[in-house]
C-alpha cells in the first residue's frame, strides 16, 4: 500500500509541475506578446501607420522603437555587402557614422548594426527597411526630403569608394555602382507606389 501511495503521490507532483511549467510558459508568452504589442504601437506612432502586415515584418527584422534611428544606416550595409563581403574600412565608417549619430557602442541597437555587418541581412530585410525609409521620408516636407534622400545616397557612395574598387584603379565597382543606383531608386520611390 505504502509504494501505491508513493507512486500516487510522485505522480501527483509530477502533473502538478507540469501544469506549474506550463503556466510560467503561458505567462511568459502572454509577456512577450504584450512587449511586441506596445513595441508595435509605438512603431505605429513614429511611422504614422496603422498596417499591421508592415509592423510585424518590420519587428520581424529585428526593428523596435529603441533602434528604428539605424533603419538609414541600413542602405549603407547594403552597399558594403554588394561585393560579397564587408571590408574593415566600410566597417569602420559605417560604425564611426553611427558613433557620430549618438549611437552608444554598448548599446543593444549598435549591437544590431554589427550583426548586419558581422553576417549579411537577406533581401526581404532590405525590402521591408526601404519600405519604411520611404514612409519615413514621406512624413517630411519635400526640402527635408530631398536633403536626406542626398545625404543618404552621398553616405553610401562614399562607402561605395572606401576600398576603391577593382584593384583600386576605379573608385566604385561595378555591383557598387548597380547597389548606389537600387537605392537611389527605392528612397525616391513614393511609399503609396509600392
Amino acid at each position: 500500500m505504502a509504494a501505491k501511495e508513493f507512486l500516487d503521490d510522485r505522480e501527483h507532483a509530477l502533473e502538478n509541475e507540469y501544469f506549474y511549467r506550463k503556466d510560467r510558459e503561458l505567462i511568459e508568452h502572454l509577456r512577450e506578446e504584450g512587449r511586441k504589442e506596445a513595441e508595435r504601437h509605438a512603431l505605429e506612432e513614429e511611422l504614422q501607420t496603422d498596417d499591421a502586415t508592415f509592423l510585424e515584418e518590420l519587428q520581424a527584422a529585428g526593428f523596435s522603437p529603441d533602434n528604428l534611428r539605424l533603419i538609414h544606416l541600413v542602405p549603407l550595409v547594403e552597399v558594403a555587402w554588394s561585393e560579397g563581403e564587408v571590408t574593415a574600412r566600410e566597417r569602420e565608417l559605417i560604425l564611426a557614422l553611427a558613433s557620430r549619430r549618438g549611437f552608444d557602442t554598448d548599446s543593444a541597437a549598435f549591437r544590431q548594426l554589427v550583426g548586419w555587418l558581422d553576417s549579411q541581412p537577406d533581401a526581404a530585410f532590405f525590402e521591408t527597411t526601404y519600405k519604411a525609409i520611404r514612409r519615413l521620408l514621406a512624413l517630411e516636407d519635400e526640402t527635408s526630403r530631398q536633403a536626406t534622400q542626398e545625404d543618404l545616397v552621398a553616405w553610401c557612395t562614399r562607402i561605395a569608394e572606401a576600398t576603391g574598387g577593382i584593384l583600386r584603379m576605379a573608385p566604385i565597382s561595378k555591383d557598387e555602382r548597380e547597389c548606389l543606383r537600387r537605392i537611389a531608386d527605392r528612397i525616391s520611390t513614393p511609399p503609396d507606389a509600392e
